[in-house]
């Protein structure tokens, strides 16, 4: 299985499949930005909102979030092959599948 580093993911074009999740126009808009611009955009807006409030567990609450759907796309992608999803993210399957249970998944 080839490995792709982080850098790589900017230059891999967006799926057919990952912009049926997306208007078409806001997957082109994405499509002109680093990940890591989106991510952050995304966490200063949230913060924004919630104005001077801030969580004890913020870091458990945005990591869920960014889980889940990561979760939701590579099992989806992998057809639900658990073995396969797991070594993709580079987790246990047991991790995994303690993963789907907290989030739903079947």
């Amino acid at each position: 299985m080839n490995r792709i580093d982080a850098d790589s993911l900017q230059k891999i074009p967006a799926s057919s499949a990952a912009r049926s999740l997306v208007d078409p126009t806001l997957a082109q808009k994405l499509d002109k930005h680093s990940f890591e611009s989106v991510v952050e955009a995304k966490i200063a807006r949230f913060l924004d909102q919630i104005g001077t409030y801030y969580p004890e567990n913020l870091y458990k609450l945005i990591m869920n979030k960014a889980e889940k759907p990561l979760l939701h796309q590579i099992l989806k992608r992998t057809g639900g092959n658990q073995v396969h999803a797991a070594k993709i993210l580079g987790i246990n399957r047991n991790t995994l599948r303690k993963k789907m249970k907290l989030y739903g998944f079947s």
